[in-house]
Order: structure tokens, then C-alpha cells, then sequence
């Protein structure tokens, strides 16, 4: 009988102590016990947010538990979002470390700067790639304009107009996807390295296939993961052999520089990073990890936006409109066939300075306003809070550990900066000052590549290249939707249309090319 009620009574003390130590302290003694729950059971449990994770509803749950309670909710017994701008500078700019969740993102077992969780050997890799990513560095290097007069004029371009001329519909979502490869590692790996994924659609299905393997950890993903790897490194030994070979003037193509791999190998051996790995081969999987990084983050990301730019677009003909007068104003002009230089081999397609491209008001006010209403990467960054604890939003004594992050889906719906918000109003953007960018506020809340010092590195890349393609296909074509079903954005770290599908159809407004010009290019 003793025995029994110590029995009783051991369990009944066992299970007091869990209640109070996981209800009783974080509902009610913690620090984070004044902060509002995103649901009544968020201070004591973490199930609400998983299973909104779950069922793909993440985003905008946050969002309505934002509009609910204001700028920081609590999402978990241990997790936070934040949605204000002094939120941000605590988070971002202050440097908060980043979750191991990132650590997912490495490639060859090797850190790069998406992956690394420290702030310091993050501004080391930062420093050595961040040049050729500036954008005085993009508007004025000859090697990406090569590269993109090349793409335009030999890929892009003629595959739109021999649709057109067949009166054919396209899917523009893996158009996009396969563009978004062929810009990005032209500029890695150089022009003659690069994917032709816009022209070969056999090799853009099987590389995008194995992509989404690996990125959703379907059956098979190690063998994916391997083959991209694989691929990378290949490319990486190319554009080795390209930098030793540049100086051969018999070259009768387009030749660039591995632009990138360049930069961050010669870093690499620099006395100005000791930190860095010094074998050859440590090096060559160092480089490969970032190399493999900046593909895998540039061409989805660049797609999403493409999609919903000519979504947009293709359901405001005044606009096309407005925004063909725009672009036809560049010289040298966008029209198909583009001018080439004259003289000696190899010829190269002319394009208008990056610089007259960006300066265009209403093309910039459409990139912006898509961006803001379709970011790419809706979903929370996570951080986590500093040892010593801080205080957010006006919240004190909030102790370090703790998951805290932003999402720019909910940045980019606060009223305040952006009136009616979740409408598409790219003349928002044609305010400010010389009527061009849009308000302060705007910016200060705009937050599609983040903020502080681990922001997207290659967003001025993602600009100039998202300005291009769409001034470079309104100044020739319209276009109409055809099936636009399940375009809606889905709730996902890296979101795009729920269908995965935009198909439209482009029409020439330009003398058509003659069939022998086309042969040419196709």
C-alpha cells in the first residue's frame, strides 16, 4: 500500500513539473509570456506553426497574426516574427546569427555564404565576390554585356519569334528558369561555358528535374544532389582552362570571362585572407560550393519574378503599351534583329547601356511593384537572439537563443508604406523624389533581398538582368494569357505560381525576320 501511494505520489510530482516547467514557465513566467500568440497554444507548444509549415500555409498565417496583434507575435515557445522596421535593424543589421537550418544549404560538405551561421567567416567570403556583384561593376563590365547581347540575340529572342511565327504558346515558367541559367553562369563560368538551357529543352528538363529532387528531398536525392555537384565542378575546371586560355585572339565567337569563378579563385590565394583554405583541392571544393550556391539561388528566384512580370503585363494591354514607348526610346534599340559591331571577328550583339535601361522610370516602377507583391522568398529568415538577451519592440529581458525573424511578405503589406497593398500598382513606384523609386518609406519597408550584411548578394545581377529581359521582349512582342489556372503564389520558402505554369503567347510588332536571319540564330 506505501508503496503504492509513492508510486502515486512520484508520478503526480513528475508530471507537475513537466506542466510547470512546459506550460506553467513559458505561458507565464518566461519573458516571452507578454508577447501575443499567434494562437492560444503558441506559448506552450509548438504544433500551430508546424503544422501551418505543414499544410503550406506558413506565410500568410503569420501575416494575419500580424495584422491581429500587431508588429511581433510569438509563434512557438521559442520562436518569434517581427514585422517593423526597427525590428528589422535589430534583427539584420545588428547581426544576429543565423539558425542552423542554413547549414542545409552547403554543397560538397563545404560552407559558402548562404550556409555559414557566423557573422565574421560570412564578411570574409562576403568580401572576396562582392566587387563583381557591385552595381557600378555589372553597368560597366564588358564581359556580362557581351553575354547578354549574346543570349538575347542568339537564344532568347528567336525562340520567342519562331513561337510567335507558329502561332504557338509557351510555358514561361521553364523558359524563364532555363534563362535564369543561361544569365547566371555565363557570368560564373564565361559564355562558352555557360547552360543554352532556353534553346535545349531535353538538357533544361533533366537539370531541373534532378533540382527539384534534391531541393525537396524526394527518393533519390543524394544521387541529385551528386549530379549537380558533379556538373558544377565541370563547370569550374572549364572556366579554369578559359582563364588560362582568354589571350587566344583565333577565338571566331563570343568569348567572356568566368567572371565570378575568376574573382573568388585569385581571392582565394591572396595574402589577404589567411583564413582560407590553402590545399588545391580544399580550394576547388571552396569555390565549387559558392559557384554551385549563386546557380541554385540565381535562376529559380529570377524565374518566379519573370513569371509574374509578364502575368502582370499580359493582363494590361495599356501598359504593354506605355511600357513599349518607354523601351523604344534606347539606343542602340532592342528590336530583333539586334545591331551587331562592325569590323573584325568575332561580332558581337549591341545593347543599350545598363545605365539608360535602369534610368527607365515605368520599367523600373514594374520590376519594383512585382518584386514587392511577388517576392520570390516570401517566408521567414530566420536568426537567433544573442546571449546576452535584447530587448524587440519594446519587449525587454527577451534571452539569447531564441529563433526571431522577418518575412518579406509581410513587409511588403504594411499600408502605411504601401496604400491598398495587395494591389498591383506599379505607379506607387513613380513617386519620391524626380518622380522615379518611390517614397522613402517604400524603400525603407521594401525587403525582397533582405537587409544587413548577409542581404542577396547578387541583387544588382537580378536587377539589371530582370530589367533586360523584360525591356528586351516588350520592345518586340505583346503578349496574351492563354492558361493562367493555379498562378497564385504558393505559400513556400521559395514561392512561385501554384501550378508551376503561366502560358502565354507572344506577338510580333515588329517587321517580321526573314527566314534565313532566323536560321542563323536558332
Amino acid at each position: 500500500m506505501a508503496v503504492s501511494v509513492l508510486v502515486v505520489c512520484a508520478a503526480v510530482s513528475l508530471l507537475s513539473l513537466t506542466i510547470y516547467h512546459y506550460v506553467v514557465v513559458p505561458a507565464f513566467l518566461s519573458p516571452l509570456s507578454k508577447i501575443p500568440n499567434a494562437h492560444f497554444t503558441s506559448s506552450w507548444l509548438p504544433t500551430w506553426i508546424w503544422w501551418k509549415r505543414r499544410i503550406s500555409r506558413e506565410v500568410r498565417s503569420i501575416y494575419a497574426a500580424h495584422q491581429e496583434h500587431g508588429p511581433i507575435v510569438r509563434l512557438a515557445p521559442n520562436e518569434l516574427s517581427v514585422c517593423s522596421l526597427e525590428g528589422l535593424r535589430q534583427i539584420y543589421t545588428a547581426g544576429f546569427e543565423r539558425t542552423p537550418w542554413y547549414t542545409g544549404f552547403m554543397n560538397f560538405n563545404v560552407p559558402n555564404m548562404v550556409s555559414m551561421l557566423e557573422h565574421k567567416p560570412h564578411s570574409i567570403q562576403k568580401r572576396m565576390v562582392s566587387n563583381v556583384y557591385s552595381k557600378s561593376f555589372l553597368q560597366n563590365s564588358p564581359d556580362l554585356q557581351v553575354a547578354c547581347g549574346v543570349i538575347l540575340s542568339e537564344k532568347l529572342l528567336p525562340v520567342l519569334f519562331s513561337a510567335a511565327q507558329r502561332d504557338e504558346s509557351i510555358n514561361v515558367l521553364p523558359l524563364a528558369q532555363g534563362a535564369g541559367m543561361d544569365f547566371m553562369s555565363s557570368y560564373l563560368f564565361g559564355i562558352t561555358n555557360a547552360t543554352d538551357f532556353i534553346r535545349d529543352i531535353p538538357a533544361r528538363q533533366k537539370y531541373f528535374d534532378t533540382y527539384h529532387t534534391k531541393a525537396h528531398k524526394l527518393p533519390g536525392f543524394q544521387q541529385a544532389t551528386a549530379e549537380l555537384e558533379s556538373y558544377c565542378l565541370s563547370r569550374c575546371v572549364a572556366a579554369e582552362k578559359l582563364t588560362q586560355n582568354l589571350s587566344n585572339t583565333s577565338a571566331t565567337t563570343p568569348r567572356t570571362s568566368p567572371v565570378v569563378y575568376a574573382k573568388m579563385h585569385s581571392m582565394l590565394s591572396s595574402s589577404k585572407f589567411p583564413e582560407m583554405p590553402r590545399t588545391p583541392e580544399a580550394k576547388r571544393l571552396h569555390v565549387a560550393s559558392e559557384m554551385l550556391d549563386h546557380l541554385l539561388g540565381g535562376h529559380e528566384t529570377s524565374a518566379i519574378t519573370v513569371t509574374y512580370i509578364l502575368w502582370e503585363l499580359s493582363r494590361r494591354p495599356a501598359l504593354q503599351s506605355a511600357l513599349r514607348a518607354e523601351v523604344l526610346t534606347l539606343s542602340p534599340p532592342l528590336t530583333f534583329p539586334l545591331q551587331q559591331t562592325s569590323g573584325g571577328e568575332p561580332h558581337t550583339p549591341l545593347l543599350p547601356r545598363p545605365q539608360d535601361i535602369d534610368n527607365l522610370p515605368l520599367l523600373n516602377a514594374i520590376i519594383y511593384e512585382v518584386l514587392r507583391l511577388y517576392p520570390a522568398v516570401p517566408s521567414l529568415q530566420p536568426r537567433v537572439t544573442p546571449p546576452g538577451g535584447v530587448t524587440i519592440e519594446g519587449y525587454p529581458n527577451i534571452p539569447g537563443g531564441v529563433k526571431v525573424g522577418a518575412s518579406a511578405y509581410c513587409m511588403h503589406r504594411n499600408e502605411e508604406a504601401f496604400p491598398e497593398a495587395e494591389k498591383f500598382k506599379p505607379e506607387r513606384w513613380m513617386q519620391g523624389e524626380n518622380g522615379y523609386g518611390g517614397t522613402e518609406a517604400m524603400r525603407r519597408w521594401f525587403w525582397t533581398f533582405g537587409s544587413g550584411g548577409k542581404m542577396c548578394v547578387g541583387n544588382n545581377f537580378a536587377l539589371q538582368v530582370l530589367k533586360l529581359i523584360t525591356a528586351s521582349i516588350y520592345a518586340n512582342f505583346t503578349t496574351t494569357i492563354i492558361d493562367d489556372e493555379g498562378i497564385e503564389q504558393a505559400d513556400s520558402y521559395i514561392a512561385g505560381p501554384v501550378s508551376g505554369k503561366l502560358v502565354l503567347k507572344f506577338h510580333e510588332i515588329m517587321p517580321q525576320v526573314s527566314h534565313s536571319a532566323m536560321e542563323k540564330t536558332v
